[in-house]
């Protein structure tokens, strides 16, 4: 099943509305391997997305990982969550500009918080890096705290 993005999301990893952005779309699904669920996102990196000659840089490389990540535990976890412990960053290889690419996230537990991990595959099937990450939900409160203004969307589906 496709995830829809707000059209007015400014966000540089899935928003429609940034020129500049990716741009990516996420699917939730069962994966083939376990029949867990996942979210995953496929993209292609564009030729003007590039760190060293034919390679996604590492920000993007990571930027996307985190990005299923997010989604994954709205998906999944059925709320809006921040990262509340730690997160685990593995890079094993870059993936090269023109080639798709596949991240898949899935939340591997949910007590007391949630645990996502997160894994991008080249076009082989090779991995090119992980993710963990655990996550609690957000609250309104914080987010005002904080002074982070957030379209009325996100703002919805948060704890008071």
């Amino acid at each position: 099943m496709l995830l829809e993005t707000p059209p007015e999301n400014p966000c540089f990893g899935c928003g429609k509305a940034n020129p500049r952005g990716l741009h990516l779309d996420f699917e939730r699904r069962r994966s083939d391997s376990d029949a867990r669920e996942v979210v995953a996102c496929t993209f292609v990196p564009r030729e003007d997305e590039i760190g060293w000659p034919g390679l996604l840089p590492t920000g993007l490389h990571q930027l996307v990982l985190f990005e299923v990540s997010y989604r994954a535990a709205l998906t999944v976890g059925g709320k809006v969550h921040r990262f509340g412990g730690e997160a685990r960053l593995c890079q094993e290889r870059l993936p090269r500009v023109g080639r798709r690419r596949t991240v898949e996230a899935s939340v591997a537990s949910s007590s007391p918080e949630l645990r996502v991990e997160a894994t991008s595959t080249n076009d082989k099937g090779a991995v090119c890096g992980r993710l963990e990450s655990d996550r609690v939900p957000a609250s309104r409160k914080a987010v005002a705290a904080a002074g982070v203004v957030l379209p009325q969307y996100l703002l919805d589906e948060m704890e008071p």
